[in-house]
């Protein structure tokens, strides 16, 4: 069994989702898929995406990213309601949103999902802030239009979603590997020192600072508590393979058609890419 990894699929756009459907019905049969999120926030294509990534994969793990709690049709009251109908989804469709175990005559291996949330600056030192100097401050985040949390929820997202894993944190036998939407470390927010650049284009978005939503360092904090080799990440759209104080860091989105067309993604985004094979990892050249 290898081990593949796709996040921020996309599939509102007709061509992402075709090429969805495109992907072998025979050459991943033996296979695992880590979804790390950005799927859609229509449930119905959602649903669609699963069922069809599940006939191609023999088994498929997946979290949800922040499109997925967007509300825009005002089905569900709050975005835990919605979080858990989205599990409840998956869990239809047998996609694995918990922790399970990988075994063959090759060995064994651990898959472990981490739901997670952004720290945002001011909201504890976690955050993965950094200042950018074209940020525009009037800059709107379509989460703040669209994800509505509950009155009642007495904690930050990021430490809701770092409180389901815990059950998950715990020291395993075999090899682990773990994924999340968010990214757990400031540093995966840049291109690797040494790696080519994948395109010479300008900032498309100076007067937004990502690093206000990228994620929360308690994710790494938990991502080493478990002891895991490798972590898949998504949400950048900026594709990267990158090691950092013994733990492998992947990201490997699809993103918008317009960013693969404009070379800010590279033109293998359009398929998953192989990062476990047996018991030794393959290499992705990273831009």
């Amino acid at each position: 069994m290898r081990v593949f990894a796709f996040s921020d699929l996309h599939v509102d756009y007709a061509k992402n989702l075709n090429d969805i459907h495109a992907l072998s019905d025979t050459a991943y049969r033996d296979d695992a898929l880590l979804l790390a999120g950005d799927v859609t926030d229509d449930l119905r294509l959602l649903e669609e995406t699963l069922v069809t990534l599940r006939e191609k994969f023999t088994r498929v793990f997946y979290v949800p990213g922040n499109h997925e709690l967007w509300d825009r049709r005002r089905e569900h009251g709050h975005a835990l309601l919605r979080f858990d109908a989205i599990l409840k989804l998956a869990r239809a469709a047998r996609v694995d949103c918990a922790p399970a175990r990988l075994h063959g005559t090759w060995g064994a291996v651990w898959i472990v999902p981490l739901f997670s949330w952004y720290r945002r600056p001011g909201e504890g030192a976690s955050s993965l802030f950094l200042p950018k100097r074209s940020e525009h401050p009037l800059q709107r985040w379509a989460d703040d239009r669209f994800v509505r949390w509950p009155h009642t929820l007495n904690a930050q997202p990021a430490d809701y979603f770092l409180s389901l894993n815990e059950p998950a944190i715990r020291a395993y036998a075999e090899p682990v590997i773990s994924f999340s939407h968010f990214l757990p470390r400031r540093e995966l927010m840049f291109k690797a020192p040494g790696t080519p650049r994948v395109s010479r284009l300008r900032d498309p978005h100076p007067g937004f600072n990502f690093s206000r939503v990228a994620g929360c360092s308690l994710l790494d904090a938990q991502i080493r508590r478990l002891g895991s080799q490798l972590h898949v990440y998504g949400h950048q759209h900026r594709n990267r393979d990158v090691s950092i104080d013994g733990v492998r860091y992947v990201s490997h989105c699809m993103g918008y058609p317009r960013e693969r067309v404009s070379g800010y993604l590279q033109p293998n985004a359009m398929a998953p890419i192989c990062v476990w094979r047996c018991k030794e990892q393959t290499r992705y050249a990273s831009g």
